[in-house]
């Protein structure tokens, strides 16, 4: 029989973050309608690089879908001086805030074919960025990311994903830049003046939003082709050619892999990758080519995370992981495309699960579950902390950052891939996503065009589940407990269902594994789970020595199982991956004292199994805060495994002693990894009152990989609020820093100094930086600063309504100002 007292607070901990939960709001996204089919695209364009002007002239090939008059393309601030039809026929044309409406000299039938000639110019607010090259006076980068219509910023296009076409780029450069597009390059040529033209030519259909176009002084690495045919290749800053090498060295295997798990290979020309300083976002998919922010550049010595993380040992953004998920788009994405963002998890979600997959093939089953693992405890922490949920597929937001949402679009959308992979089975799971991708391809699809694919090829039907877990919101909260009974050798399992019942989220109906294991034998026990209580007779000849409930984390659940130490200390060490972290949690949170806690947590720590275990252990020390746990601590250390290390670094401020702080000043100083000093930095801030300029500028002063520990003493000052570090944060925001370093820079300015009219300043010039992720953190820093110097800059976002993101961003940050003027 368990506690009453530890089932009252496992009780507390689930309810108490759930009561508040509610669906996002805002505008119904349905499917566009549109009036003709765009069939090619062409661009010819050229730049002025110091204007930051793209100029040339687009010429589009379509049909009518139905009688037209008039063609009206999105166009966002673009200056267009000429349209021709079929190429020497002037017609009329008008421009309206985001519309370019064309003037047929006659009504025009569907069968028709219409060629649109279009030259303009553009000095782009969003969707092409011209990013200074930091390494070259004068020289830039320019880089696009086009989803949610940001390429009608820089072409005249119809810029929804719901319509697909062939597409060609002709774009005319200086030396020593290169360009990088779509599908092959077609030619080369040299122009009179030194310049030269890159043709580039994309002969299969693909939407908008993936049409690619990177300049810069790269180099050229190739790789080994994709089953001897696919050419596949990277394209790195100068001097990095050896970094791209190791990064991208798994690119091959990766194609075959997927190409082979979905039987469906691989099928575009090539896959080009690019490393780009400052990218917009992480990295984009385009068809063939997928751009990346340059941190995805590395050597052996450099972190695993794709981003500089200190808040935890690990991040499910590993380089690979990003590496793997953009490829995976080529299936998923731009194979088979969303038909609105509304269906954007059926391209996310399913990218999110195969770079898991790929974990399971390139590093083992446990690697695979403990990623699903820490997928599923991000989901689970963003609605404990936003009290958000939604269902994948949902309809109603105002920009796309809110659909896009990491934790239901990418980390939720997998798990339950996983959970779907699980209940099918391996071989009716695969054989139905490859018969999903051979039905679909080249196509738009809903929902409910994977749940047909899905029954269609294993005579399942799925209703129930895409009603749950696709069009339905949230996630069960079960309270799971037993008792055994000797005498008849009678197991009683009871589940109930606690999670709220609100708008989105009701009773689940599911299928659930448990794992009994007994001095004699371990085996399983397969129950549905149906109503809000329900009660399991189960044979269990022995007393078990474990009972674990969904250990192997099939299910999108939280599970409140009160255990004793004993039985956890069981679980710990035999269990699935999922189960023995979620019995490590446990007995550091509700017996930390007792010695079965220690003695499990120095077997795990100090021996050699899975490393995840192993640093989940020496996290949770610093939960257990007794001063044995530090003695651990000071032994888990020393783990080969820098991410042991780090994890024993994150534990060591809860335990509040000076002989805490001095292992941190220690490992700040002597730790081999540079994650793990950077991970200490930020620890000793929080552990201690104050940090000295000294000792911040030295850490400052130190290189390492894309400037993490840099990033990580900026974050420290962030933590003190110290007024008297200004000075030495102000030079980092600067523009010869990375984005990762500037916006650490940015964020500890404002904690140190909130008031400060410099910072204002600086924040609203940012509004029009080059650098995507500054401009949003700077819109949102103005509304929480509440900046009113920024309302006329803030006013001019909304008026140029070049992207929703930034716009929604700056009209928030509006709101805030007003409401503290108007008191």
């Amino acid at each position: 029989m368990k506690s009453l007292l530890v089932t009252l607070t496992y009780l507390a901990l689930a309810a108490t973050p759930l009561l508040s939960q509610r669906l996002p709001e805002g505008a119904q996204h349905a499917n566009r309608e549109r009036s003709y089919d765009v069939l090619h695209y062409k661009a010819q364009l050229a730049f002025d690089f110091d204007k930051q002007e793209v100029r040339g002239k687009a010429t589009i090939r379509l049909t009518p879908l139905r009688a037209i008059q008039e063609i009206a393309l999105d166009a966002i601030a673009l200056n267009v001086t000429t349209v021709e039809l079929h190429g020497n026929r002037k017609v009329a044309f008008e421009t309206a805030p985001g519309v370019l409406t064309i003037k047929l000299p006659e009504t025009k039938q569907p069968g028709d074919t219409l060629t649109i000639g279009i030259t303009y110019s553009a000095q782009p607010k969003a969707g092409m960025y011209f990013v200074r090259d930091r390494s070259s006076d004068g020289a830039y980068f320019i880089t696009t990311y086009g989803e949610d219509g940001l390429h009608a910023n820089w072409l005249p296009i119809y810029s929804d994903v719901n319509d697909r076409f062939s597409s060609e780029m002709l774009i005319t450069v200086p030396r020593p830049y290169v360009v990088v597009s779509n599908g092959k390059l077609v030619a080369q040529d040299e122009k009179a003046n030194g310049e030269f033209t890159y043709h580039w030519l994309q002969e299969l259909p693909h939407p908008n939003y993936l049409i690619a176009l990177y300049v810069g002084d790269f180099e050229k690495g190739d790789l080994e082709p994709a089953f001897g045919t696919t050419p596949l290749s990277y394209w790195v800053p100068r001097g990095k050619l050896n970094e791209g090498a190791y990064t991208f060295r798994n690119t091959t295997k990766m194609v075959e892999f997927f190409s082979t798990k979905f039987n469906y290979v691989y099928p575009w020309d090539k896959y080009d990758q690019i490393a780009v300083p400052d990218y917009a976002i992480g990295a984009m998919e385009h068809t063939g080519v997928t751009g990346h922010r340059d941190n995805v550049l590395r050597t052996e010595s450099a972190p695993l995370d794709f981003n500089p993380t200190f808040n935890y040992y690990t991040d499910p953004w590993s380089a690979e992981a990003l590496i793997s998920h953009e490829l995976a788009h080529h299936w998923f994405g731009n194979l088979v495309t969303c038909r609105n963002l509304s269906y954007i998890w059926l391209n996310e979600s399913f990218a999110s699960l195969l770079m898991m997959l790929w974990d399971e093939e390139s590093l083992g089953e446990d690697q695979y579950l403990f990623s699903v693992q820490l997928a599923r405890q991000k989901y689970f922490d963003y609605v404990h902390s936003e009290h958000i949920i939604r269902p994948l597929e949902y309809h109603y937001f105002d920009d796309s950052n809110t659909i896009f949402n990491t934790e239901h679009t990418y980390y939720k959308g997998a798990v339950v891939l996983h959970m779907l992979r699980k209940i099918l089975g391996d071989e009716p799971f695969f054989r139905a996503m490859g018969y999903y991708l051979d039905k679909h391809a080249f196509s738009n699809v809903a929902s409910e065009d994977l749940k047909i694919a899905i029954e269609e090829a294993t005579g399942e039907n799925p209703d129930w589940f895409f009603e749950q877990w696709v069009t339905g919101g949230g996630h069960p909260v079960l309270e799971v407990s037993y008792d055994y009974l000797p005498g008849r050798k009678k197991l009683i399992l009871s589940v109930k269902q606690v999670q709220s019942l609100v708008d989105g989220q009701g009773i689940f109906e599911l299928p659930a594994r448990i794992t009994i294991a007994t001095q004699e034998e371990t085996w399983p026990q397969h129950v549905w789970i149906e109503s809000d209580d329900d009660v399991f007779v189960l044979d269990c000849p022995a007393e078990p020595l474990m009972v674990s409930f969904d250990g192997a984390g099939d299910l999108v659940a939280e599970i409140i199982f009160p255990k004793s130490a004993k039985e956890l200390a069981y679980q710990a060490m035999n269990d699935a991956v999922p189960g023995r972290l979620r019995a490590i949690r446990q007995l550091a949170s509700e017996y930390p004292t007792s010695e079965t806690t220690t003695a499990t947590f120095e077997k795990i720590i100090m021996g050699n199994g899975f490393w995840g275990c192993r640093a989940e252990a020496a996290h949770q020390l610093g939960t257990m805060r007794t001063s044995r746990a530090e003695t651990l601590a000071q032994e888990a250390l020393q783990a080969d495994d820098y991410r042991i290390r780090k994890a024993t670094v994150l534990a060591l401020p809860e335990f509040g002693t000076d002989s805490a702080i001095s292992l941190l000043q220690n490992i700040i100083d002597t730790d081999s990894h540079s994650d793990v000093v950077a991970t200490a930095i930020l620890a000793l801030a929080r552990a201690s009152d104050d940090l000295s300029p000294a000792f911040v500028r030295t850490q400052l002063a130190k290189e390492s990989w894309y400037d993490e520990i840099r990033v990580a003493a900026l974050r420290a000052c962030e933590v003190t609020e110290d007024e008297s570090l200004v000075p030495v944060i102000k030079p980092y925001a600067k523009e010869e820093h990375n984005q990762s370093v500037r916006g650490a820079a940015i964020d500890a300015w404002a904690a140190c100094a909130p008031a400060d009219k410099e910072l204002h300043s600086v924040l609203i010039a940012l509004t029009q930086s080059p650098i995507y992720t500054l401009q949003q953190s700077a819109l949102a820093k103005l509304g929480e600063l509440y900046v009113s110097a920024a309302a006329e800059r803030l006013e001019q976002v909304v008026r140029e309504n070049a992207d929703a993101n930034l716009v929604t961003a700056a009209q928030e940050a509006l709101d805030k100002i007003r409401l503290v003027g108007s008191r």
